[in-house]
């Protein structure tokens, strides 16, 4: 009995944890003005096997209705939803902003995955902009950083550069999912063996094999591929890039960012810049996502789009990896003198928003305690064992509270 009391009682947690996520996730996608939308348990099977590339049928699971029609439970949820646009519209009447959080169900011939799994993710229909595409991207970057993620890195590429540069050679389907497969893999050893047996200029070999180097700091990387540039549109990706690259520095974003042009279209519909993201101490990808403006093209219209999606499942597991957990870690208290109730409410929402459990309490009702905020008209300041230290922006505080938790 004991031991079916602590299985419930991790699932409960777990539960709890998966639940917390998502409120956090939602939180963040509102804030971009996005709108929650849903699609079917049940498609058309049509729906995903007439989409070249998108979802291997193989993976998907199929049941039969009433009727002896094929439906399959939902596999994505990016083709659904444009399918669904597409009805409405033939061309795309204005921007339009919808998320999601929904299962999809994929079988796998890895045993250790599970059949459902839990993404949440944005659709943000538009014409093709830097401007649109490093927004996506600051919030994919949000979203991480408000889980309590410290180290993220996103990785940006573009499917048209690799696209362009396979088109100077001739390979069957089956080539260039090996050739895929190997500089996914980045291993240069493979990639140059698969080449050997090619009847290929040299200078094209050679550029092929330097993909998996491509990868690093935004400006070198560009300089170093614009080396094997052959053509003025593998130029114009790479100018595409450094765009939304430079509007990711507007926003912050520096440090976060990575270019990898031997990022693998790992979405069949994905047509232009494609990014994936991931967080400190876990292996894979978290969020994964990209611009597919030829989508609606399936569906016989014109609906540019950029999106992305969270493994849920996957950010509960990174997250028993942090450094700095984002649930509840203590009870925060901040005391104010009686003419400054404002102020310190204003403080108090703000740490509330970033998950930490606040109480308040006038000056008069200060208790014993050795860590707290002590918010004035003229100043607030971080009470630490004794040691005080002002501040004036909610950052700073962080960064205070953050020192003090990693002291502990």
């Amino acid at each position: 009995m004991s031991t079916n009391y602590r299985m419930n009682d991790e699932n409960v947690k777990a539960f709890e944890k998966h639940d917390r996520i998502i409120k956090t996730i939602n939180k963040r996608f509102l804030t971009y003005g996005y709108k929650r939308i849903k699609t079917s348990t049940f498609e058309q099977y049509d729906l995903y096997s007439k989409v070249n590339g998108a979802i291997n049928q193989n993976e998907m699971i199929k049941v039969i209705d009433y009727t002896g029609q094929v439906l399959v439970l939902r596999p994505d949820v990016t083709i659904p939803i444009t399918r669904k646009l597409a009805e409405d519209f033939s061309e795309l009447p204005n921007e339009l902003r919808y998320f999601y959080v929904q299962d999809v169900f994929r079988q796998s011939f890895d045993k250790i995955k599970g059949i459902e799994s839990t993404q949440a993710g944005v659709e943000y229909f538009c014409k093709s902009s830097p401007e649109a595409d490093a927004e996506v991207i600051a919030l994919a970057c949000d979203t991480l950083k408000d889980l309590g993620f410290i180290d993220i890195k996103i990785e940006i590429g573009h499917a048209g550069f690799f696209k362009e540069l396979v088109e100077q050679i001739h390979l069957t389907d089956n080539q260039l999912n090996q050739l895929k497969n190997r500089i996914q893999a980045k291993s240069v050893v493979d990639i140059e063996s698969f080449l050997s047996g090619l009847n290929i200029d040299e200078k094209l070999k050679d550029a092929i094999s330097m993909i998996p180097f491509l990868y690093g700091n935004s400006i070198e990387v560009s300089e170093r591929a614009k080396k094997i540039s052959f053509t003025e549109k593998m130029n114009e990706k790479l100018d595409y890039l450094l765009k939304v690259y430079e509007l990711l520095i507007a926003y912050g974003l520096e440090d976060n960012i990575v270019m990898d042009l031997g990022l693998i279209n790992h979405m069949g519909y994905y047509s232009d810049l494609m990014f994936q993201g991931f967080v400190e101490k876990y292996g894979k990808p978290v969020l994964m996502g990209g611009r597919y403006d030829e989508l609606g093209n399936e569906f016989d219209a014109t609906l540019p789009a950029i999106g992305f999606a969270c493994e849920v499942d996957s950010l509960v597991e990174a997250s028993e990896n942090q450094i700095r957990k984002p649930s509840v870690l203590e009870d925060v208290e901040v005391y104010y003198e009686s003419t400054c109730f404002g102020r310190a409410l204003t403080l108090v929402k703000d740490l509330r928003e970033r998950n930490y459990s606040v109480l308040s309490y006038p000056m008069d009702k200060k208790q014993l305690c050795s860590v707290w905020i002590q918010v004035t008209n003229e100043q607030f300041v971080f009470h630490n064992n004794g040691i005080e230290t002002s501040f004036t922006h909610i950052t700073e505080l962080l960064k205070l509270l953050s020192d003090f938790e990693g002291e502990k």
